[in-house]
This record gives structure tokens, sequence and C-alpha cells, in this order.
């Protein structure tokens, strides 16, 4: 792909900001609510699952991964949305669900007052969550993408991974301040549903965004509506592509911001009880901060090279590094060693998380593109990525395990290195242009 030589109009620096935060606060939002759950799993497990069962973390996981495994539901429902009546529009619609469902789960009577009926609601919860998880990714991604303007709409795009990172940040920040206020059982028995609370309260400042966005019938493309029929039979190639691409990405991230978090506190809560647990909770809310500050950088980075240099420094750092970051994860009590083995293998994941999202949106048209970049990313994400905890937990964490993840980051090398990459983009050209195939 080479560069596109338009001209480029002198920038709207307030249109710019209106633009990021229309597609940021509402994604930040829907992400702080998914990672609540991820975040506070492991206390609220004996809440909704027999106590006495040694299988509940992992019945909780599983559950966990119910979320990605109807993403493709929600991809679909709200891609439709998105490509015919705007992407503002169909991320506030996701997010308010998501948040709707987090209130639900905060008054859920737990399994010692309605039995079996409590892992109900939370299997249902899961469902909902999930498809509104399928489609605010790529409304987001896609707002975001092209909300940019020319040679910066990889910084745009990259205030998605921020605000991913952000929802991690904000789950993490929660719990800390929760393990300050009391202890592991008193998040266990109440602070739980604090969260919960808190999370889905956060969705009124989605409502209050849906008012403020105005731009929903200048971005929803013009034509007939997408259909999965055709992006099959039109799309089949770069929708592959998404698949494959994510299928290493997504793992990654999930292992990274789930497993690890969870192992190194297990780790130092094993080796100095409950101070050692706020101190690796803390150490490890650093080090997302620093995480989701990387994504502009990563994204600006993007925009001067181009977005394979980066995805395929990610593919080749996972494959070389992803045992060793467990394993560490597991074993390595010093906090600074720990931080800095974070900050690095975050460094890797950003050169994925901070322009995943616009090397998607660039391989299709408008009229397709939510559909295409969402159903592709729920697909990789429901079997490789929601899964990883899961995988983890019912394997023990060992080789199996890292084997499992390093063969799913080659494949994302893979598709990567064969990516057809430059800095100009489809999205600069004008209208009726066709999208490079990767």
């Amino acid at each position: 792909m080479t560069r596109l030589n338009l001209a480029v109009p002198r920038p709207d620096r307030r249109a710019q900001v209106r633009a990021i935060l229309t597609g940021s606060v509402p994604n930040l939002v829907q992400w702080f609510n998914l990672y609540v759950y991820a975040t506070f799993a492991p206390y609220f497990r004996t809440e909704f699952f027999d106590p006495d069962s040694p299988d509940s973390l992992v019945w909780v996981y599983a559950l966990f991964a119910v979320t990605f495994l109807v993403r493709p539901l929600g991809s679909w429902i709200f891609g439709r949305l998105a490509d015919t009546g705007g992407r503002e529009r169909a991320l506030v619609t996701a997010v308010t669900l998501m948040s709707a469902a987090s209130l639900v789960l905060a008054a859920t009577p737990t399994e010692r007052v309605i039995g079996v009926w409590a892992a109900v609601i939370l299997v249902v919860v899961s469902v909902v969550q999930g498809v509104a998880a399928g489609g605010g990714y790529a409304a987001a991604a896609v707002l975001l993408s092209e909300s940019g303007t020319r040679g910066r709409r990889g910084f745009f795009s990259s205030f998605q991974g921020a605000t991913i990172v952000g929802g991690l940040v904000l789950a993490q920040g929660l719990l800390l301040v929760l393990l300050l206020a009391g202890d592991r059982a008193d998040v266990a028995a109440w602070g739980w549903r604090v969260a919960f609370a808190a999370s889905g309260l956060a969705g009124l400042v989605s409502l209050w965004w849906a008012r403020s966005a105005r731009r929903s019938a200048r971005t929803a493309p013009k034509g007939g509506a997408s259909t999965m029929s055709e992006l099959f039979r039109g799309y089949w190639r770069p929708l592959l592509w998404v698949i494959l691409l994510t299928a290493g990405g997504s793992a990654a991230f999930y292992t990274a911001t789930v497993t690890v978090p969870y192992l190194i506190r297990e780790t130092f809560f094993a080796d100095g009880g409950a101070a050692a647990e706020r101190a690796s909770t803390g150490l490890v809310l650093a080090a997302f901060v620093i995480l989701m500050l990387m994504q502009p950088l990563g994204g600006a980075l993007s925009d001067r090279i181009g977005r394979k240099p980066l995805l395929v420094v990610f593919g080749v750092g996972g494959v070389l590094g992803a045992g060793a970051l467990v394993t560490a994860a597991a074993r390595v009590t010093s906090p600074a060693a720990v931080f800095a083995v974070l900050v690095l293998a975050f460094a890797v994941l950003t050169c994925y998380l901070s322009v995943n999202g616009i090397a998607k949106a660039e391989v299709f048209p408008a009229h397709i593109r939510t559909l295409g970049v969402g159903f592709g990313y729920a697909v990789s994400n429901s079997l490789f990525g929601g899964t990883a905890p899961l995988m983890f937990h019912a394997t023990g964490g060992g080789v199996g395990f890292i084997v499992y993840l390093t063969v799913l980051l080659a494949v994302t090398a893979g598709a990567a290195i064969a990516m057809r990459g430059g800095v100009g983009t489809v999205l600069d050209a004008p209208p009726g242009a066709t999208a490079p195939k990767p």
C-alpha cells in the first residue's frame, strides 16, 4: 500500500478532541464493566458456587469464557446497527446493555440464599455482557479510525486500546481501594457488590455522551445494510486475516491482563499475607497505568512507520517471551523484578494493542467495516481470548499452556508478516475507493 497524495486540511483541534472522547468514554465504561468481573472473580466465586468446591474458580472463569463465546452474535447485531445507523449509536447501546447487566449482578442474592439460581443469573449476565462486548469493540475501533485525520489515524484509533486498559486500571484501582478498606474476606463478602454497582452506574456517563454525540448521520455509510452472506462471499480473505491476527493477540492480552495479575497476587499473598496482596495489587495497577499511557505512543509511531512493523515486533516478541512472562509471574517475588517484567511485556503488547483496531478497519470498505472487524475479532476472541484464563486454570498453568499460547502467537506473527503494510490508508481515500487486501 502506497502513500495517498491527498491534500491535508487544517485540523480542527476541538473537533478532534471531541471525536476521541465520543469514542473513548463509552468504550472505557464498557471495559470497566467487563474487567470488574475478571478482576473480582477470585473473590466472588464462593458467593455463586458451592464454597467447598475446589472447582469454583474454574467455573467462574468458564462463565467469563462464555462472554466470549456469544461475542460473534453481538458483533452481528451491533455491526449491522453501526454500519446502517451510526457508530456512536451502536457503541452507546452496547455499553448501556453492559452496565445494566452489572447492576443486576450487584443485587443478585448469593448461592447460600437462592441456591443454584445464583449461578443461573450469573450465566444470563455473562451472556448479555458478552453480546454487548461483541458489538462495542468494533464500533469503537471503527469510530475512532474514521474520526482521525490523514497521518493521525493510528494515534486516534490507539485510544481504543488506551480505554480498554483504562477499564483495567479502574477495576484494579477499585480492588486496591477495597483491600485497603478491608481485607480479602471483606472483598469476598461485599466488596465485589460495590465494584459491580460502581461499574454499572458508570454506564450513566455513556448516556450523557450519547446526548452530545451528533455525528451519527455523518458516520453512517451510505448504501444498503451489510449482511453476513456478503461478508463471507466478498470479503472472506480479509475476514480470515483478522481472525488469524487476533488469535495470538487476544490470547496474549488476556493472559497478560487477567492471568498474570492473578498469579502475581497469589504469589505475593502466599509469601507475605494481606499486606503483600495489597502491595502486589498496587504494583499491577501502576504497570497498567504505564500500559495505558503507551497506547497513544504506539499509535503515533504507526502513523510514521506503518502498522506492520509494530505487529511483527509483537508477534515475534510474544513467541520468544510468552513462556518467560508466565513463569516469572508465578515464581518471582521481588517487586522491582516483577514490575520490570510487566513493563517489558506491556511494551511488546502495545505493539499489538495500539494498532490492531485500525489495521483491521483498513481492510474493509465503509459499508461493511464494522461487521467485518467485529465478527472477525469476535470469532477469534471467543476461541482464543476469553478462554485463555480458563485454559490456564484447567491445565494447571504448566508447559502445556505455554506451548498453546506460543503457537497462537506464532499464528499472529505469520499474519503480521503477510500483511501488506504502509503508512497510507484507504480511510484517507476518496469515497468509493476499495480497501487493500491484507
